[in-house]
């Protein structure tokens, strides 16, 4: 471990600590000073003005109870000396703005959390406050970057193993060399991101997303999207990215990413497959072109002087280009509206007439021209095609043939009149055809491995510039998934690069080296995470007579004030809940619920993505042989765990675990 852990001298503790109250009352002052400059603007009738200061002054009364900075540097150049790295940038207004905090974001901010011993970066030495839950500064941590041994100083440690509840926490002041050249890599470059367990790729991609919004202001404009896998992470998310200084963030979970007010319908694994698998591209297409219609009569204006016939075989000249090229429906038939006015116009100008642009606006308004473009491309609604689709034999049979088989048909035959979730993804395909998505500037995809090429198709097209993809090809356990980075990127449709985070900062040596021996199984093109925090004792295995017993006697013995997780196979799930809560214990079933209860039980089918500071896993056998994602879901119960993974088990252990 690097540094010296110093709640040194109470003098320079209380300097610090004075330090922090002087950014607090530059903040405020800093907010004063805004409104008074909006009140002189309202007397100039600078509306413009006004709104951006009234806004701004907002943005700094918005107080989210977090210390203004989490770490200072002291640099070998006289003329900047001391910066103080925080949340958001605080100046003094009464010395011109001067830096009392540097947003973190900042590229001089960068130094904090890349400088070593092999580059220190003209950084002499790094700080790093510890703060109690008010929010009180109490402690220091020194690292004299010439010396570092590149460990992890006592309070990003500290931070780390600190009892927590539920999903994964903000980062901001821990955040490692790895991780920050991914947060502050290129705009123009979409990442795809493979993180194992611990890695902080979550944390990575949000703060990824602040960055950009910080560094490129277009993207306020453009907008920056984050899909996640579901409620509880869109809730952290929402918690997150404000303390990073930015709620400029839209935020959705996946199954609402293309309806946001639909609440889709279960069904059968093997139908989800096929109906977010690639070749139901090929199939929407061509049930999207089977719409598409040819004009048959002569379009006649009788609104110009003379009349103007145009054939169909001109109509079709000019609107070849447009039919089945992916041009959008809607702007397709604006294309041609403007091609059938120019050439009307032309014709008339070959007569001797020069007419105007309001009478040619008129000419694109008639009865004729507009029910002439509808010929070609009618109104359709989405819904409206994929039922036919889905329902109809024949329609179904000619959309597919050499692209599915009778088998694969059958089950596409529609039984439920409520949308599922994969045919929400067809639906957009269809709307795709139709009209132009909304798009954002970046967007931010969580969980990426377990997303079906439909879904990533999904995603890609509301990417203007770029986007971060983060995922664990170890962890996917849907039966839809792409299934490796290059499918992903594929499917995505966007130029990318994969970038590994290798390093496991959560996740204890000791622990994810029995988690590793899962990989060959389970994903053997990965290269095992490593671990970098050792925790002897973490790792604890008994065979027991009866797991759910011994369960709840082992949680009530144990006094540790820390957050107590239980990995169970689902079908183990109610049995286990009688024997706890029989046992006099508490028991969360949803993850926001876990402070107030003694343990949270969850099923490992919905483990992906949470922490506990203590995890129990039980019965690891039924959970690798329950099906063909048994291994990964092993993995993932297995890698939950902060400080200790205890195994409760009847049956014998996987041989592949290498533990008794």
């Amino acid at each position: 471990m690097s540094g010296d852990r110093a709640p040194a001298g109470r003098a320079e503790l209380e300097a610090e600590r004075d330090h922090l109250a002087y950014a607090v009352d530059c903040l405020r002052r800093s907010r004063t000073e805004l409104l008074e400059m909006a009140e002189r603007a309202m007397r100039t009738s600078d509306d413009e003005m006004v709104i951006w200061l009234l806004r701004r002054a907002q943005q700094i009364a918005e107080d989210d109870g977090l210390p203004l900075f989490f770490g200072r540097m002291e640099l070998d150049d006289p003329a900047v000396g001391t910066v103080y790295v925080g949340r958001r940038h605080v100046g003094d207004p009464a010395r011109d703005g001067e830096i009392v905090v540097t947003d973190w974001r900042t590229p001089l901010a960068a130094r904090f959390y890349r400088a070593s011993r092999a580059d220190p970066m003209g950084v002499l030495r790094k700080r790093r406050f510890g703060f109690a839950e008010d929010s009180t500064l109490t402690s220091f941590d020194d690292e004299p970057v010439r010396e570092a041994d590149g460990g992890l100083s006592a309070l990003v440690r500290g931070e780390i193993e600190r009892p927590r509840f539920g999903p994964m926490r903000d980062i901001v002041a821990t955040i490692q060399p790895d991780q920050d050249e991914i947060v502050r890599g290129d705009l123009a470059q979409t990442l795809l991101i493979q993180g194992g367990p611990g890695t902080g790729k979550t944390a990575v991609g949000l703060h990824r997303a602040a960055y950009l919004l910080f560094e490129h202001s277009t993207l306020h404009r453009r907008g920056v999207l984050v899909v996640g896998p579901n409620d509880v992470f869109v809730h952290y998310i929402g918690r997150v990215l404000p303390a990073l200084g930015e709620k400029d963030v839209r935020h959705v979970v996946l199954e609402r990413l293309t309806e946001p007010k639909r609440a889709p319908v279960p069904e059968a694994p093997e139908v989800a497959r096929l109906k977010g698998d690639a070749r139901m591209v090929a199939v929407i297409n061509r049930a999207m072109a089977a719409k598409v219609g040819a004009p048959t009569e002569d379009l006649v204006i009788r609104e110009t002087s003379p009349f103007v016939r145009v054939s169909p075989e001109t109509v079709a000249g000019l609107a070849a280009d447009l039919i089945g090229t992916g041009v959008p429906w809607d702007r397709a038939r604006t294309h041609l509206t403007d091609r059938l006015v120019d050439h009307i116009r032309r014709r008339l100008e070959l007569r001797g007439r020069a007419p105007s642009d309001t009478e040619m606006r008129r000419v694109a308004r008639t009865k004729g021209v507009r029910a002439l473009v509808a010929t070609i491309w009618p109104p359709v609604r989405p819904e409206q095609v994929l039922r036919e689709l889905l329902s109809d034999p024949d329609v179904l049979a000619a959309a597919s043939e050499g692209i599915l088989d009778e088998t694969e048909r059958a089950l596409l035959a529609r039984g439920s009149a409520k949308w599922s979730a994969a045919d929400l993804y067809l639906l957009d395909e269809i709307s795709a055809r139709l009209r132009e998505p909304d798009h954002y500037g970046h967007v931010v995809v969580d969980e990426a491995q377990d997303l079906s090429p439909l879904q990533l198709r999904a995603v890609g097209r509301r990417c203007v510039d770029s986007a971060t993809v983060l995922g664990d090809m170890a962890q996917r356990t849907t039966p839809w998934a792409a299934g490796s980075w290059d499918a992903v990127r594929e499917h995505l449709g966007l130029p990318s690069r994969v970038l590994t985070l290798s390093k496991s900062y959560r996740v204890p040596v000791e622990v994810l080296a029995v988690a590793n021996r899962l990989l060959p199984l389970i994903a053997p093109e990965l290269p095992p995470t490593r671990s970098v925090r050792h925790a002897p004792g973490s790792l604890t295995t008994t065979r027991v007579p009866d797991v759910a017993t011994a369960l709840a006697a082992a949680i009530a013995a144990d006094p540790t004030p820390e957050s107590t997780g239980v990995v169970v196979h689902d079908d183990q799930r109610s049995a286990v809940l009688k024997v706890l809560t029989d046992h006099g214990l508490s028991v969360a079933h949803a993850i926001e619920d876990g402070t107030a209860h003694d343990v949270t039980l969850i099923p490992v089918t919905l483990a992906k993505g949470l922490e506990f500071d203590h995890v129990y896993v039980l019965e690891p056998a039924a959970i690798i042989d329950s099906g063909p994602d048994g291994g990964r879901l092993l993995y993932i119960a297995l890698t939950r765990a902060v400080s200790r993974l205890t195994i409760l088990h009847t049956e014998d252990l996987p041989e592949v675990l290498g533990v008794r």
